[in-house]
């Protein structure tokens, strides 16, 4: 055999073996990671039960407890049972001492990056290449509040998150959004709201949790800072905001 010709298998063997390993790691990317569901605690357990039996729910508590891995991996397995048509995540375009207009794209695509936490977990309940087919399908939704003006879903999931950079207007406009079949779960965290307080003296998560007491059908659910799963760091981190006085206000993106 030659010298070139020997080349040309070694070159071809080569981009086989490389064309072998991202077939593997695209594989692997694609497929769903995370186990099925279980409550790492009593508290979490009691939440997701709480998801079962209430068609609306407020979700209150603080960073790290939890909330978005919980009610977007319920989410997903409702989905996955077909007890559901369509997962709707949505949120309002407000961030903490950032303008929304330097990010890249228009508003979708800048909604985009603030979709990680729950991409994560569609991702490793779904697999990356099924999560991209559903959002085009449009089995899976995710647009910022100001999208679901004049929207109605059924037979959904929604998922409203950073409940508390919500207006008064803002809440009612997204609670009476849900359709016939649909169930529904308002999240944020009541002591950090990146609303400018002069304008808004109360942020429509504040104003549901005081109006609505827990009926047949909407549900309040509170997690505490001995809740917090994410790093015990954390937990201490908020106990000296807290020792301190409230904890620092953002002004609105």
């Amino acid at each position: 055999m030659s010298k070139r010709r020997q080349q040309q298998n070694n070159t071809r063997r080569i981009k086989q073996i490389e064309n072998n390993e991202r077939a593997v790691l695209e594989y692997k990317e694609n497929q769903p990671r995370f186990a099925p569901l279980r409550p790492r605690s009593p508290t979490q357990k009691a939440y997701l039960d709480t998801l079962e039996v209430k068609r609306l729910t407020f979700t209150i508590g603080p960073a790290g407890t939890g909330k978005t891995f919980l009610s977007t991996s319920y989410a997903v397995e409702k989905f996955q049972r077909q007890e559901i048509k369509k997962i709707v995540i949505t949120r309002p375009m407000v961030g903490c001492d950032e303008e929304v207009g330097f990010l890249p794209g228009d508003e979708l695509e800048k909604f985009s990056a603030w979709l990680g936490p729950f991409m994560d977990v569609l991702e490793g309940k779904l697999g990356k290449r099924n999560v991209a087919k559903y959002m085009n399908n449009g089995d899976i939704i995710a647009k910022p509040l100001s999208f679901m003006r004049g929207s109605t879903f059924r037979d959904s999931f929604i998922i409203l998150d950073e409940a508390q950079n919500t207006t008064p207007g803002q809440m009612k406009m997204f609670l009476t959004r849900l359709g016939e079949g649909s169930k529904a779960v308002v999240m944020g965290d009541i002591e950090q709201t990146d609303l400018d307080l002069r304008k808004y003296p109360i942020t429509g998560l504040q104003e549901v949790v005081e109006l609505f007491n827990e009926t047949a059908t909407i549900g309040l659910f509170e997690f505490f800072d001995k809740d917090i799963t994410r790093d015990p760091l954390v937990r201490e981190v908020l106990q000296v905001y807290r020792n301190r006085g409230n904890l620092p206000q953002c002004k609105v993106a």
